[in-house]
């Protein structure tokens, strides 16, 4: 099989591409629909806590209180270890993995400059774009 590029990343793409990788995550899981579920999931689970006492659950106090801060920082560490599961799914199949702007400079090529400013040229047969 020929080389392959692949901007962005998805579980499907694991079985056929090998060699480069330029991004990871996605809208979804980053600031999409995994969050807005996880703080979905913490709005349930407080209504649960009022609703449980209906049910024989015994709290020491009637107040249930939410902490904005530890339901943020749950869910960014959430986040992170999905994208680190990500990090390691790639490595294990042996993919390079490059968190970098990336720019065609013509049909087999693209530049990618990282967060430093670190330049590096990547070349395939063919790219793929997945914008998730």
């Amino acid at each position: 099989m020929e080389p392959l590029g692949v901007a962005g990343f998805t579980d499907y793409g694991m079985a056929w591409f090998k060699q480069i990788c330029v991004g990871l995550g996605g809208t979804c899981v980053n600031v999409g629909c995994i969050p807005k579920k996880l703080m979905h999931q913490g709005a349930l689970l407080g209504h649960g806590l009022e609703d449980s006492q209906k049910f024989g659950w015994q709290l020491a106090s009637n107040e249930v209180k939410h902490n904005w801060s530890n339901m943020v920082a749950a869910i960014q560490n959430h986040i992170g270890s999905l994208n680190w599961g990500y990090r390691v799914a790639l490595r294990d199949k042996n993919v390079k993995y490059s968190n970098s702007y990336g720019e065609f400079i013509d049909p087999h090529t693209i530049k990618c400059v990282n967060r430093r400013g670190k330049e590096d040229i990547m070349t395939a047969a063919r790219f793929v774009i997945a914008t998730g």
